[in-house]
């Protein structure tokens, strides 16, 4: 069982870090609340918001690959640091900008290396909780990421018309910045000497981590496509305007409620068998939502997948934790996190190619690829 390092600070206190750290920078997924008013007043292309938003999931998930190396040498308090200061240049020079580019470089370059440095450190630290509450820590962690953009979604339709966007953005500025410097404060040093040598480690198989890679790619793949076309996907099985509404809502609960709670879930049952039953609920879902447009199936369907997709997100690093160590953690997680980003890239576009040509069921259908191929990686995790 992996422990927290003697001298070191609590798990309560490090699961606080990564809580407060992810918090803060997952209000980054609330970009498409004020997008299209700062390309408009800045002069930029009129579809260049979403553009901007994949340029920061790019440097996210490009930045993240290097955390490891970067925890090694500096330790998760002088990482946090760094994250506040760029994530709050990055939101203040959006709010304060009025060239086109400014959102290309404010938000997709700053905003985006400190959600993938923030977002590395409060899942290494979550890593370090031992392995009896580490799902638990994991879940916590990750769904407070996905907290923030629920939040400002409940806040911005009141207080955006009201004051406008460059305010609310350099408060955001000022707020998400102190949120990562208080996680920094809490975070442990853990720099230096100390922690090269701690970051000894045996190699990992590459099966291990290969397997871990194609288990979040096949599992996410689902949820990230049903959540790129939610609404159209609501309204094609016969959804009216607040039905539609009310499925982007619960798909949105879902996921959050999952990742608090299949963590905690999977402390009692273990790693493997939550994500089991992760894969299964999804692949129920989707058939589901590929054979019946009854309004009840099609909501019940897609909080299924929310609840399932948050599982997988939240199950991913804790099970890689498990399978390769606290200590090559970060390095490891940041390789297999690749694979979120590849089926955030083309998991959508394949939907919507595939919804074009035969509709929402064959899109639904073709879903089930995917998750053969997690599961076969489950298996070989399994035989491990």
């Amino acid at each position: 069982m992996t422990r927290v390092p003697a001298g070191g600070p609590g798990a309560v206190r490090l699961v606080a870090a990564g809580v407060v750290a992810n918090l803060a920078v997952g209000t980054l997924f609330a970009w498409s609340l004020v997008a299209p008013r700062v390309v408009a007043d800045v002069g930029a292309p009129p579809g260049s918001g979403p553009a901007v938003f994949a340029l920061a999931l790019g440097v996210f998930t490009v930045v993240l690959l290097g955390v490891g190396r970067l925890l090694a040498r500096l330790g998760p308090r002088r990482l946090l640091v760094a994250a506040a200061l760029a994530a709050g240049a990055g939101l203040g020079l959006t709010a304060a900008g009025e060239e086109p580019g400014t959102p290309w470089l404010g938000i997709g370059l700053l905003f985006g290396a400190a959600n993938g440095s923030a977002y590395g450190v409060a899942v290494a630290l979550a890593a370090r909780v031992p392995a009896a509450r580490r799902g638990t820590a994991s879940g916590l962690v990750v769904g407070a990421y996905a907290a923030g953009p629920v939040v400002l979604g409940l806040v911005s339709p009141h207080v955006l018309p009201a004051v406008g966007w460059r305010a609310c953005l350099a408060v955001l500025a000022v707020l998400v910045a102190g949120l990562v410097g208080l996680a920094a404060a809490l975070a442990p040093s853990d720099a230096g000497d100390r922690q090269r040598h701690e970051r000894v480690e045996e190699p990992v198989p590459w099966t291990t981590a290969g397997a871990l890679w194609v288990l979040f790619a096949g599992g996410a793949a689902p949820g990230l496509v049903v959540f790129a076309a939610a609404a159209p996907l609501a309204a094609a099985r016969g959804l009216g305007p607040g039905a539609v509404g009310a499925a982007v809502s619960l798909l949105a609960a879902g996921n959050l409620a999952g990742r608090l709670g299949a963590g905690w879930w999977s402390d009692r049952v273990g790693r493997l068998p939550a994500l089991a039953t992760a894969l299964a609920a999804t692949a129920v879902a989707v058939a589901g939502l590929a054979v019946e447009a009854a309004p009840g199936v099609v909501l019940t369907g897609l909080l299924v997948v929310g609840l399932a997709y948050g599982a997988v997100s939240a199950l991913v690093p804790a099970a890689t934790a498990d399978r390769v160590g606290v200590r090559a953690f970060p390095t490891v997680y940041g390789r297999v996190f690749t694979a979120w980003g590849c089926a955030g890239l083309l998991a959508p576009l394949l939907g919507g190619r595939l919804t074009d040509a035969g509709g929402p069921q064959a899109a639904l259908l073709w879903l089930t690829v995917p998750l053969a191929l997690a599961a076969a990686a489950l298996a070989v995790l399994a035989r491990r």
